[in-house]
């Protein structure tokens, strides 16, 4: 399992080269081949895979800030990378997207208290679409976590994600600007590298 952080500087180069720059730097090493020679396909749903025999999985998650990078040798991984200082309209956001359950938790949060689980919850539920490659719409509700906790404690996953015990959450920071989770499913360990790219 590696993670690759790059903190975003404010060049001028747009963001999906910028995007495709990375990937391809961290993931061609991988594969012993150059970055150019790495070709990408799409599932049904959008989500990239690596078309070379035994190619890692990887994700991929950019915010204003930085990019995360994830990628791991078996199983399927999933990121989300979010800012910690995002104010958003909590309760609002929670009934369109978020189990009724979670959303009651959240209404008996202070504001403040709400809007750090809304994103802690966020970006566990997001990281586990990204890692099925199902999408968020439709299935933002069927990842059910516990409210509270810091580290993402999986309560439902969604029945085509399968059994609740083969996945993993895990919270990161990649910087004191970020709050990020990392889901993983039918990986061998957690056993991490981590790396900073340089953009």
């Amino acid at each position: 399992m590696r993670l690759h952080w790059c903190a975003e500087d404010a060049g001028p180069t747009p963001r999906r080269p910028r995007l495709d720059r990375l990937l391809r730097a961290t993931l061609a090493p991988l594969l012993g081949l150059a970055p150019e020679a790495l070709v990408f396909a799409r599932e049904a749903k959008g989500r990239p895979f690596l078309q070379h025999p035994q190619a890692p999985d990887f994700n991929l998650s950019d915010t204003a800030g930085g990019t995360l990078i994830a990628v791991c040798a078996k199983g399927r991984v999933g990121v989300d990378l979010e800012r910690v200082d995002r104010q958003l309209p909590v309760q609002p956001l929670a009934r369109r997207w978020f189990h009724p359950e979670e959303c009651l938790a959240l209404q008996a949060l202070s504001p403040e208290q709400a809007r750090a689980a809304f994103l802690r919850l966020w970006t566990a539920k997001e990281a586990g679409c990204k890692a099925t490659g199902t999408g968020i719409y439709g299935y933002l509700a069927k990842w059910r976590f516990e409210v509270l906790p810091a580290s993402p404690r999986l309560l439902a996953a969604p029945a085509d994600a399968g059994a609740s015990a083969r996945w993993r959450f895990l919270r990161l920071t990649p910087s004191s600007e970020h709050t990020a989770v990392l889901a993983l499913r039918d990986a061998p360990s957690l056993a991490m590298t981590a790396f900073r790219l340089v953009d």
